[in-house]
């Protein structure tokens, strides 16, 4: 069955997530993604492995795999719902049932007034206006058969404000190579404020991307999350910002709008379904549109999971404008992973998918492996190390795609 729609109609994977929407209750799922003090990209977590698919089916665009993941592990706790002490006496609903009050107790005699307490020189606690609990540390480093290189060191600075939202800072420093292709250094510069309102989880978040020799230009994103039943989480993303794809894109000044939703359905303990759309407009006119589903089934250690992504766009302006643009472009795979605690500060993933993928009405096999360890160094400082390969069709037709990956993330509390 032909999985694209026609011109900007419905995808099945949207109608999968609707679907779960209206039937369910961390957002790119915490609600369910869990509210640490620390952002954690962990892609071989056995609840978050849904950003694996990024690495497998989809061509080697580090925009994309961060928007999936992104998505996927910003799930939420559900807020805790204050007791309201609501005037329910019977008095208040019948007149009948008025109880008359006890009659007033004998005065007591006076105490004797206390001596006057010595004057303390204590002065007040100091709050900080902005308390920094953590720092996260993510690196990235891309590299395809056909010579495109991209690198990723992205620093995060979180804390908590007075009212007790969240604050953070995030700056780095990236760079895009590509052969016959000048290349592009970034240094991104961006503010996000997180609060609860409710059941609701908001983030708002901005700021500027500074290049050696393009513009400034000005990125912008905004998120909510809500329970949509008892265990599963819906989502609303809207981003703007320069499409860091390649160091083609960039000399190009490709600049686009995304939005769409999550769905995170915590079915039962051992299974959960995870789903997303998002639709595209880009400054040269093109249109874009991805859909995302993944199920997952634990048996202990090991899990099972199938995965469907789907992309396509209005018209093909790789030539032009430098990023891959399909105007049919599907990806089905299924995927066996194992994780296990080796040692008390040792955790370690490997997982493997093989299937199959449509460019252009042409079938082709794809696959992919990878592994994820984690080291807990100190009770307040953690570092992660993985490696991911994967085999998809080419940007340009015909032949392989062959893309690794080596990722890494240190986390420290204060």
């Amino acid at each position: 069955m032909r999985m694209l729609y026609s011109p900007w109609g419905w995808s099945p994977a949207f109608l999968i997530s609707l679907i779960g929407g209206v039937t369910t209750s961390s957002a790119w799922g915490q609600s369910i993604i869990p509210e640490s003090d620390i952002p954690k990209l962990d892609i071989l977590d056995p609840v978050a492995t849904s950003a694996s698919i990024l690495i497998n089916p989809v061509p080697p665009s580090s925009a994309i795999q961060q928007t999936v993941q992104q998505a996927y592990l910003e799930h939420f706790d559900p807020a805790d719902i204050p007791y309201i002490p609501y005037l329910a006496a019977p008095e208040n609903l019948n007149p009948g049932l008025y109880i008359p009050p006890e009659p007033e107790p004998e005065p007591e005699p006076p105490e004797p007034e206390p001596e006057p307490l010595e004057p303390t020189t204590d002065e007040d606690p100091f709050i900080p206006v902005w308390e920094v609990d953590g720092l996260t540390v993510n690196f990235s480093d891309d590299f395809s058969n056909f010579g495109q290189n991209n690198r990723f060191f992205e620093p995060t600075i979180t804390g908590v404000l007075p009212n007790s939202d969240r604050l953070s800072v995030t700056t780095g420093f990236n760079s895009f190579i590509q052969p016959d292709v000048a290349s592009v250094h970034n240094i991104p510069i961006k503010v996000a404020w997180t609060r609860k309102m409710g059941d609701f989880t908001t983030t708002l978040g901005g700021g500027v991307d500074l290049f050696n020799r393009l513009p400034i230009e000005i990125n912008l994103d905004a998120s909510t999350s809500v329970p949509v039943w008892k265990q599963a989480t819906l989502s609303f993303f809207v981003e703007h910002e320069t499409y860091k794809f390649n160091a083609t894109t960039l000399n190009n000044q490709i600049k686009y709008w995304r939005y769409g939703p999550n769905l995170f359905w915590q079915i039962a303990p051992d299974l959960s379904f995870f789903s997303l759309v998002r639709w595209g407009h880009y400054n040269d006119g093109n249109l874009e549109q991805q859909s995302f589903s993944r199920l997952e089934k634990t048996f202990g250690d090991f899990s099972l999971a199938a995965n469907v992504f789907n992309w396509s766009y209005q018209e093909n302006l790789e030539s032009t404008s430098g990023y891959f643009s399909p105007a049919d472009f599907l990806v089905a795979n299924g995927e066996v992973a194992w994780k296990d605690q080796v040692f008390d500060w040792l955790d370690c993933r490997v997982a493997a998918s093989w299937g199959r993928q449509r460019l252009a009405g042409q079938w082709t096999s794809a696959y992919s492996y990878g592994g994820k360890c984690s080291v807990q160094v100190l009770d307040t400082l953690a570092i992660d190390l993985g490696y991911a390969f994967s085999n998809v069709v080419s940007q340009t037709g015909g032949s392989a795609f062959n893309n690794r990956s080596i990722t890494g993330q240190i986390r420290a509390q204060f």
